[in-house]
């Protein structure tokens, strides 16, 4: 029987060290996270959270500066661009739909 080869006299298994093993000292260093590596889930999950920040921030910006507070000729150009934003907004969430 091959078996005995790997016991003791006891007839327990020896505790040889094997090359690829870290001794018991080492294991602290092991135990520290580890550097996040992005997965399509982790970029997903990274990316809507920082969409979901911008979508707040304009619209706090938009609450904090109404259209009434500018001149009239920058007033066009704010509605024209809240418009150009407000059509992919609603395109997006369409199109996320079906």
């Amino acid at each position: 029987m091959t078996d005995g080869k790997n016991k003791n006299s006891e007839g327990q298994p020896s505790k040889k060290s094997v090359p690829g093993q870290k001794s018991p000292a080492k294991l602290p260093q092991k135990e520290q996270p580890k550097p996040v590596v992005p997965t399509k889930s982790t970029v997903a999950a990274g990316s809507s959270v920082s969409l979901i920040k911008k979508a707040d921030e304009v619209g706090e910006e938009i609450e904090t500066k109404p259209l009434k507070s500018f001149e009239k000729k920058e007033r066009e150009k704010i509605i024209q661009s809240y418009e150009r934003l407000i059509f992919k907004m609603v395109r997006e969430i369409n199109n996320s739909r079906q």
